[in-house]
């Protein structure tokens, strides 16, 4: 039997995103929102670790093909997780508790605070501009409990009830904690707390419901992962813990939206579907046959997940329906096995993963088919990005590597006399990466 690996209140404040607007007591007919299953939009932040909510890890944009290094800033500890960006500023966490806010352009620290806990996971930030219906984007749902004849959402709706709110930026720490910040000025606007380390970054989703004076309100939520085997739901105006899911077993990914659900592995072996309208489970959990610490990703309708075992599959899952799903395909080595705890990067055309054997493989993403593989010289503990054509992998060595997305050529590298744990965010025509000695790096073109 393969065991997941382990790791080792405040007062309550309202933010100025939601006391601004929250309400939309009248909405007009117009078109409905499609479903998350749909074509990404390219944005130019990067607000999770994995680049977007569907947990692609990839822009349709690449970077210019000449890099330089733009700038360096010295934090004061190890960094293991992504940076992530609103576009103006860089956000990082270090694993003896520091979360500091660096300028984007120039490298300069904005604020920092030192905590008491330390992280494993990157923050992630809610931007009200990227509420919108497209995959990859902050979501709005409807309640179920919403009458059958209200009338859908208009995007002119949407955008002005968003103009009217605030970013907010959302870390977890190893001993549980949810923290909500303004990231701007670093102030603490809540605190909440889950059973047990959080691994990964929080989600975010926008649900449309009737009030208790039964206006019709949007109401912004957070999603938790947590290792106490439990998805948390909190209301991101309060934290006020909205409802719990629990699998009965470690949660090490974070929590993936498409469609009106989140989609989550764990050590229990089984992929969940959840309704995020109701906190319930909308099918039985889909077997994978082994653990998986990976954040599943969603591209053209279909879900990508491996798991430690060493097979990668692909799913279309049927989210109302407890009939048996089987994969559209899975892949694995059929010379050596492999380990698969990083999540993949993936396009229309490639799904990309890198194994705990070194090995990075693309897969083809219709057929299942290995289309290339390059072998590091040490493993790679990030998960791979990708940018345009390119793959970028950063690996224990100190080594960031650009490869060619067609066929795995290395067209470019950069090393260093630390390690690379956590993946680069690609942001506004850079590439920012943290590394293992506390030191934050942005590439870009000359």
């Amino acid at each position: 039997m393969i065991h997941c690996f382990q790791d080792t209140a405040s007062a309550k404040k309202v933010p100025a995103m939601i006391r601004v607007g929250c309400c939309l007591a009248v909405l007009l007919s117009g078109c409905v929102l499609p479903a998350a299953f749909a074509e990404d939009v390219v944005s130019p932040v990067w607000p999770t670790a994995r680049g977007n909510f569907a947990g692609t890890g990839a822009r349709s944009t690449g970077l210019a093909e000449e890099l330089v290094l733009q700038w360096e800033t010295k934090t004061a500890e190890a960094i293991e997780s992504a940076p992530v960006s609103d576009g103006n500023h860089v956000f990082v966490v270090d694993v003896m508790g520091g979360l500091e806010a660096i300028s984007l352009s120039t490298g300069k620290s904005m604020w920092r605070h030192e905590l008491e806990t330390g992280f494993v996971a990157s923050p992630a930030l809610f931007l009200p501009l990227d509420v919108r219906p497209s995959v990859g984007a902050v979501n709005v749902l409807d309640a179920s409990e919403l009458a059958a004849n209200t009338s859908p959402l208009q995007p002119e709706g949407l955008r002005s009830w968003a103009e009217n709110l605030s970013p907010v930026l959302v870390s977890g720490d190893v001993e549980g904690n949810v923290v909500a910040w303004d990231p701007v000025s670093g102030e603490q606007l809540w605190k909440s707390l889950t059973g047990g380390e959080i691994s990964a970054s929080p989600s975010f989703y926008v649900l449309r419901r009737p009030d208790s004076a039964g206006e019709i309100e949007l109401q912004p939520r957070v999603l938790v992962t947590s290792q106490d085997g439990s998805l948390y739901c909190f209301a991101l105006d309060s934290g006020e813990l909205i409802w719990k899911y629990e699998t009965g077993d470690q949660i090490r990914c974070g929590a993936t939206i498409g469609d009106g659900k989140t989609y989550l592995g764990g050590c229990d072996g089984g992929l969940h579907v959840v309704d995020l309208s109701t906190g319930k489970a909308s099918r039985e959990p889909i077997p994978l046959g082994g653990p998986t610490g990976s954040t599943p990703a969603i591209q053209g309708g279909q879900l990508f997940v491996p798991i430690m075992d060493g097979v990668l599959y692909a799913f279309s899952p049927q989210n109302d329906s407890d009939a048996p799903v089987e994969p559209t395909w899975e892949y694995s080595d059929p010379d050596r096995s492999q380990e698969y705890r990083g999540s993949v990067a993936v396009t229309d055309e490639v799904v990309v993963v890198t194994s705990r054997n070194k090995t990075v493989d693309a897969i083809e993403r219709e057929t299942g088919k290995l289309r290339w593989r390059v072998t590091l010289k040490r493993r790679a503990d990030a998960s791979p990005v990708i940018a345009g054509d390119d793959v970028w992998i950063a690996s224990t060595d100190g080594r960031l590597v650009r490869l060619a997305l067609l066929d795995g050529r290395e067209k470019w590298d950069f090393e260093i006399r630390g390690a690379f744990i956590g993946e680069p965010a690609i942001v506004g025509g850079r590439l920012v990466i943290a590394d293992d000695e506390g030191m934050v790096r942005s590439f870009g073109p000359k």
